[in-house]
């Protein structure tokens, strides 16, 4: 039976690196002595409190029962409790074998390998502590929220001007910035356009020939295709 392999790796931002997770990859590959081609390497730069990625949902459209899905950390799958669980489980239930390199305790067992003692214990053991690592994931993205939103407001106590200057409020860059607010900070188009000085009524316009020319009123997948310069 053939089994292939697939490596996913994720940042949230443009700002992070993926230094970590591509050494991870390779370190790996030469202690279990598997390649890992490089079209089954698939990376996304966008926030893990969700799965509707664009990489992402390429990637598990190849998968078949019996592959191997690998990640560096449980957080690269997502930072969202609930979700990670259900897409965990979703995975599961099609024979997709999961590897987490830094936990390995959680890991599938790879070809010919030894399986490791499947009892009750065992089973307990995996949940709890797959409950712990949902819950550090989550905990991590709102505690990087929080400070966010602790910051601005110190930010406005000093009174610092926010937002950008009016003569830019309507370009490209700060539609893309201000669709970014919206859809990564779930707020409002109100309260998004109003922290960008974005003309709402503009940003509305705007917003709706993007939903044109992507042919999709996702706003996940219009702010993607913008980063990308599509």
């Amino acid at each position: 039976m053939n089994n292939n392999f697939y490596y996913y790796k994720r940042v949230s931002t443009n700002k992070q690196k993926l230094d970590r997770q591509n050494e991870a990859i390779i370190e790996w590959q030469k202690q279990n002595n598997i390649t890992v081609p490089s079209e089954n390497i698939f990376q996304d730069v966008f926030t893990g409190k969700t799965f509707n990625r664009e990489q992402y949902q390429i990637l598990i459209n190849k998968l078949k029962p019996n592959d191997y899905l690998i990640v560096k950390e449980i957080d690269r799958l997502g930072r969202d409790w609930d979700g990670i669980k259900t897409e965990w489980k979703r995975l599961h239930d099609n024979n997709i074998n999961i590897i987490v390199i830094d936990l390995p305790i959680l890991s599938d067992n790879l070809p010919n390998q030894k399986s490791m003692l499947d009892n009750l214990e065992t089973k307990l053991i995996k949940e709890q502590l797959l409950e712990l690592m949902c819950y550090s994931a989550q905990k991590e993205r709102e505690r990087i929220s929080q400070r966010t939103k602790e910051g601005l407001k110190a930010t406005r106590i000093k009174g610092t001007k926010l937002g950008r200057p009016r003569e830019e409020n309507s370009n490209k860059e700060n539609f893309i910035r201000t669709l970014d607010h919206m859809v990564n900070d779930n707020v409002s188009q109100a309260k998004a356009t109003l922290y960008y000085k974005y003309p709402i009524d503009t940003f509305r316009r705007d917003l709706k020939k993007c939903y044109e020319k992507y042919e999709t009123k996702d706003h996940e997948i219009i702010l993607k295709k913008l980063k990308n310069g599509e």
